[in-house]
């Protein structure tokens, strides 16, 4: 498939593109700190750990005192570090928090000249919840709709596959599914991959971690994987004549226009890689928005959903409703409420992937029940 493809060369050279630049990052200052892990989770009645790594040789012998800048309810032990010599040392730090919330601890260094220490990056995220029994609360129902996410397309398939036909199956949803999923799996991989795209990410969130972990890849091309094995069961079974409509063909093409010509911007450093990951997400937003209304529409010409896999629709639907519950849990247990203001487009796609499931849930088990055969 021709999206497929320019995903695919896109990050091909992106990552292949930037090694020079990668390799020729370099800091001219002789001492530098690290800090790991620079993200934290814990309660207000617990304690967590991080390491302060120190690496480099001052030639002139300038002696280092450090001490943290945090808000006054966060207690870091020791608060004071004095560093002398050019071993490198490591300092276990102890940290606790008598309030909830999100916090940035950054250390403030002490010395007669602070250009030859490199203090970039150097912060820990805290984030300090109410209850520690609702943080691991929240991880089974984060892993729940992940597997719940994961495992859908296997049930459509499943379907197709027993009734050796796709009938009932919109070509335009499973098009426009996949040229989505390839947005988001170049988006993850190459953001996840890449250190040239990486630090510009960093530069514009100074105080930021990078989004992208290896569950979002792992999950991202799992979904195209899957979309790939429907696709090509549609040309393998029955399709009674079943087609992608014309409109959608047009929005494909000019889907794969504009990203073309956003990605010769790129190459031709009109704008950054990241930018062009950006433009590859806004591409994933609309085809979300979209993508449910040629199956729903399909479903009501036919007055059937026969061939088309509600199990795949509920796992959806439980998935969606228990990420929403995961970001009120999160936004409550951490008092951090801003990360769903802060996230409307998220927060607003979640509702609208809900919406469409309860349509699809209303014409199997209402207006079409007498109409699905032994479809489960």
């Amino acid at each position: 498939m021709i999206f497929t493809k320019l995903c695919s060369l896109a990050i091909l050279g992106i990552l292949l593109g930037n090694k020079c630049v990668d390799a020729v990052s370099n800091s001219s200052s002789s001492l530098k700190f690290t800090i790991e892990p620079q993200a934290l989770t814990t309660s207000v009645t617990q304690t967590a750990d991080f390491k302060l790594l120190f690496h480099g040789c001052d030639d002139n012998g300038h002696n280092i005192t450090l001490t943290w800048d945090a808000d006054e309810q966060i207690k870091l032990s020791p608060s004071i570090i004095t560093i002398n010599g050019c071993e490198s040392e490591h300092f276990s730090i102890n940290i606790s928090s008598s309030k909830q919330g999100r916090f940035i601890i950054r250390p403030i260094i002490i010395t007669s000249n602070l250009s030859v220490v490199d203090d970039a990056r150097l912060f820990v995220q805290l984030k300090v919840a109410q209850y520690r029994s609702l943080i691991i609360v929240s991880m089974l129902i984060g892993w729940t709709y992940t597997v719940c996410w994961t495992i859908g397309d296997y049930f459509q398939a499943w379907t197709s596959y027993r009734r050796k036909s796709v009938v009932g199956l919109s070509f335009d949803f499973l098009y426009l599914n996949i040229v989505g999923n390839c947005c988001y799996a170049t988006f993850n991989v190459v953001l996840f991959c890449s250190v040239f795209i990486e630090d510009e990410y960093f530069r514009r969130h100074p105080f930021g971690l990078n989004p992208v972990v290896p569950n979002d890849v792992g999950y991202a091309v799992h979904a195209v994987f899957g979309n790939l094995v429907l696709i090509a069961q549609c040309y393998i079974y029955q399709n009674g004549g079943t087609v992608v409509s014309t409109a959608v063909k047009l929005l494909i093409s000019g889907y794969v226009l504009m990203v073309s010509v956003f990605c010769g911007f790129a190459i031709e450093e009109q704008m950054h890689w990241l930018d062009f990951l950006y433009i590859l997400s806004y591409v994933k937003l609309s085809t979300n928005l979209i993508k449910y209304i040629p199956q729903v529409l399909m479903n009501y010409q036919r007055k059937s959903t026969e061939g088309f896999a509600i199990s795949n629709r509920l796992l959806d639907l439980a998935g969606g409703l228990l990420s929403l519950l995961q970001m009120v849990l999160n936004g409550w247990n951490y008092d951090d409420w801003q990360s769903i203001v802060g996230s409307p487009v998220k927060f607003g796609l979640g509702f609208v992937s809900i919406f469409f499931d309860a349509i699809f849930m209303v014409q199997h088990y209402v207006c079409y029940r007498s109409h699905t055969g032994d479809l489960k």
